[in-house]
């Protein structure tokens, strides 16, 4: 994360938290969290709505690698860049396509993003979208790099899924883009011919 996100600090209205990092973890409110239980809440979707709580989240980790207070391990690295790539990919769709009403089986109704392709759309979640990545994009770097320090490449492989906006923050880069649609065409396509999974793995 180091020299690399830039995230403004979270004055998003629409946030549902303020944190604020600290030496010792990320202040919430009057508590403060640790920075390695900050980063497996994260990875438990605890900031995912809005994506904007996520997106502070990250920014506060930054400034803590900046400061020197939280060095993060490999693996916190490949959690936070994952959920970078998601949560990215989730506000462009977001933008380009709104929300759309999504029924679910109680008749209830959820707001979700929605992904819109040649094959046809389909819903989007942040949580969804990070165990995408992580059974499909990780999985092949873990298959042909199995003993060169594969998270490292994953991390590598999730930098260069995004790029520096010019309206600040992020966007996908070009081959991130063209890797995400890549997935969701083919998982479209997957349900067109063989319908739902008995136990969903995706979206």
């Amino acid at each position: 994360m180091k020299n690399i996100l830039h995230f403004p600090r979270n004055t998003s209205t629409l946030s549902r938290i303020t944190a604020e990092a600290v030496p010792d973890g990320v202040l919430m409110g009057n508590r403060v969290i640790g920075y390695a239980a900050v980063v497996r809440q994260l990875d438990k979707g605890q900031f995912d709505a809005p994506v904007s709580d996520g997106f502070g989240i990250i920014a506060e980790l930054s400034l803590a690698e900046e400061m020197g207070w939280f060095i993060p391990t490999v693996e916190q690295r490949v959690i936070v860049w994952r959920w970078i790539v998601a949560g990215v990919f989730i506000v462009e769709q977001m933008k380009e396509h709104g929300l759309s009403d999504v029924p679910q089986g109680d008749g209830r109704t959820v707001k979700a993003a929605m992904y819109v392709g040649p094959q046809g759309a389909i819903s989007i979640y942040p949580a969804a979208e990070r165990f995408a990545l992580a059974n499909h994009a990780e999985q092949v770097i873990f298959e042909e790099f199995t003993h060169d320090e594969p998270l490292l490449k994953v991390v590598v492989m999730y930098q260069s899924m995004v790029e520096p906006s010019p309206h600040g923050g992020l966007t996908l880069s070009a081959a991130g883009r063209e890797g995400l649609y890549i997935l969701h065409d083919g998982f479209i396509e997957l349900l067109q011919t063989e319908g739902m999974p008995a136990t969903p793995t995706a979206h």
